[in-house]
């Protein structure tokens, strides 16, 4: 049986614990997410629920996946990542855009990388700590694409996990933004809170009574090219926040093409974008056996192709 774990976050009303899980669970039934529950698949501190049990918001709900559902949980990709490197304990693939790294309980039968690997390497299955996170130590957003590395066994995760923590590992993106940025080089230093609106979305703290639940922020970045209207960036993460490369760009009015989320505009002018213009190019760090890896994941046809539809800037 798959357990999986759901925070309930704070509700702006109470509301009937099925019709809450269907909200989450978008891929069950609400027929089955009640039986889920009739069956005594469903707690809150080991008791069993009813359909119709309350939920009052900073309850933690464990979910027992029947086997029958098991098979979905790890479905697979239509096809096979490019493996950029590996070694007896990592490994690094170029993650394809319109994929995500690993389920939640809002897209547990989704394809994933994750469900990649359970089957691509049996082992992994153990490595981590969390059985939907199979050897992740990072991720990148569903249409994120790039470097993304993976431990093959537990020291391995553990000493990766330190190393994304200790902030060793670095890591580059390419990211095409709407605008000309007069300044060749810059950093933006602003915390980020999760919004209000959508549980999905994050904001700079421009309130101070928002600070205590914000988190620090930074990130660098550097003109690579200039083009009419657009600018292409090297950037550079210090810390690993969601959308962090998205928010901060966008909340210095220069938020990345594409990007239906956090740009006001939905669609790029001109461009045969799919997707918003953000690549993991590059990650570098130490390896458990000590040896120094730079890895480059190259720029996908999609966007290789929007970049060639571009005008030079004319000084």
């Amino acid at each position: 049986m798959k357990k999986i774990i759901i925070d309930v976050k704070k509700l702006d009303k109470n509301l009937r614990l099925d019709k809450y899980l269907k909200s989450i669970l978008t891929n069950l039934s609400r027929q089955e997410i009640i039986r889920l529950i009739r069956n005594g698949k469903v707690l809150i501190k080991g008791r069993n629920l009813k359909p119709s049990t309350i939920l009052k918001g900073g309850e933690k709900i464990e979910i027992g996946l029947e086997k029958e559902k098991k098979t979905s949980l790890s479905p697979a990709l239509s096809g096979e990542p490019q493996i950029l490197y590996e070694d007896k304990n990592l490994l690094v693939i170029n993650k394809p855009a319109g994929i995500i790294v690993h389920p939640t309980a809002r897209n547990i039968f989704e394809p994933s990388i994750a469900g990649w690997l359970i089957k691509k390497y049996s082992q992994i299955k153990k490595v981590g700590e969390d059985p939907l996170r199979p050897g992740i130590v990072h991720r990148l957003d569903k249409d994120t694409s790039g470097v993304l590395v993976i431990a093959k066994n537990q020291p391995t995760f553990y000493f990766l996990k330190q190393q994304f923590q200790e902030h060793k590992i670095k890591k580059k993106y390419l990211a095409l933004v709407r605008g000309e940025i007069k300044k060749q080089q810059g950093i933006i230093d602003l915390p980020l809170v999760r919004s209000k609106k959508s549980p999905m979305k994050r904001k700079v703290v421009i309130r101070k009574n928002e600070e205590k639940k914000a988190k620090t922020a930074l990130t660098k970045y550097k003109v690579l090219k200039q083009y009419q209207g657009y600018s292409l960036l090297e950037v550079f993460p210090q810390t690993g926040r969601t959308h962090q490369i998205r928010v901060h760009l966008a909340s210095i009015g220069f938020p990345v093409v594409g990007d239906k989320l956090y740009g006001k505009q939905k669609k790029p002018n001109g461009l045969n974008l799919t997707r918003y213009f953000l690549h993991a190019q590059e990650i570098s760090f130490f390896s458990p056996s000590g040896e120094f890896l730079q890895i480059e994941a190259p720029l996908p046809e999609d966007l290789r192709k929007a970049s060639q539809q571009l005008n030079p800037k004319i000084d």
